[in-house]
């Protein structure tokens, strides 16, 4: 039961969270929302883009050191408790051909990020929350809304978060139709 319900929230909460996430990235860089509807083949790596970018799971669960080890020069005692920051591993990971990780780029080659996990703890629902909750997503709302923009300053956003998920609480935006 605690599987099944881990699934659904997560898988839920994740890539809704993910989608708001992409679009407010979108409006805050006009620039790559530009470039991404001028060439929409470039959806899938975009996707990736976002994950590194802003992931909306902020952290891993808990593990526990096995065995005294050292990471980036700190003492990991045996039985000490680990998180991840996720997010921080996207931004502080080497990117190939990469200047500056802290910058969105929606043209960014095969972006490196932990958003889904690793090895036996990847998420089982990442094809799902990449396909359909974010790429098909995106590519309805970017074709149908050719005017989109924010309508509030994104610092005045409000957030939620559980400590493991965040995204903004609601994304106020103006368009035009037709």
């Amino acid at each position: 039961m605690g599987t099944a319900m881990m699934l659904i929230v997560a898988g839920h909460e994740s890539t809704v969270n993910l989608l708001g996430d992409a679009v407010l990235a979108l409006l805050q860089h006009p620039e790559q929302l530009g470039l991404l509807r001028k060439r929409p083949e470039l959806m899938p790596g975009t996707v990736e883009e976002f994950l590194r970018h802003d992931t909306s799971v902020e952290r891993s669960t808990s593990h526990y050191a096995a065995e005294d080890i050292e990471r980036g020069g700190v003492p990991i005692p045996r039985g000490s408790m680990v998180v991840v920051a996720l997010g921080a591993a996207g931004r502080d990971a080497p990117q190939a051909e990469d200047d500056d990780p802290a910058v969105l780029d929606v043209t960014r080659p095969g972006a490196l990020h932990l958003a889904f996990g690793h090895g036996i703890h990847y998420c089982l629902g990442a094809p799902l929350a990449r396909l359909e909750k974010t790429s098909i997503a995106l590519r309805t709302l970017l074709s149908r809304v050719p005017e989109l923009e924010l309508a509030a300053p994104a610092d005045s956003l409000a957030w939620i978060g559980s400590g493991i998920i965040r995204g903004v609480l609601s994304l106020p935006v103006r368009y035009r139709v037709g």
